[in-house]
């Protein structure tokens, strides 16, 4: 068997990638184009990848399906984390403001990434 830390790597490098993008200087993140889509959606879809690939790392590695616990201390982190980002947005002055309405959407991507990993294992069995 494969050491179980080769499957989280990638939820691991997500979750820093999350971490960087939301708390690096506004002038940092310039593309030098601009995209027309919601920032809500954008924190959806960042939350949404990382709970799925936090579940599948985890049921990957034991060979198993996730406990109801273990899927709502990964949704609960998930929250926690996205709030403690909102709120550093605001405290640190690097140009970006905190919104309530980004970590409402941090945490529903996060319920939407649990359900639909369970769903989607549900159905690999």
């Amino acid at each position: 068997m494969l050491n179980p830390w080769i499957y989280r790597a990638p939820a691991i490098g997500w979750g820093f990638l999350i971490l960087y993008i939301c708390l690096a200087p506004v002038e940092n993140l310039n593309p030098g184009f601009t995209l027309e889509i919601s920032d809500k959606l954008v924190h959806f879809i960042l939350y949404f990848s990382w709970v799925v690939l936090l579940y599948f790392a985890s049921s990957r590695a034991y060979n198993r399906r996730l406990t109801r616990k273990k899927m709502l201390a990964y949704w609960i982190t998930a929250a926690i984390i996205g709030g403690v980002v909102e709120y550093l947005q605001g405290a640190m002055a690097l140009g970006r403001n905190a919104d309530v309405m980004d970590g409402l959407a941090n945490t529903a991507g996060a319920m939407a990434g649990i359900i639909t990993s369970r769903l989607f294992h549900k159905f690999l069995e």
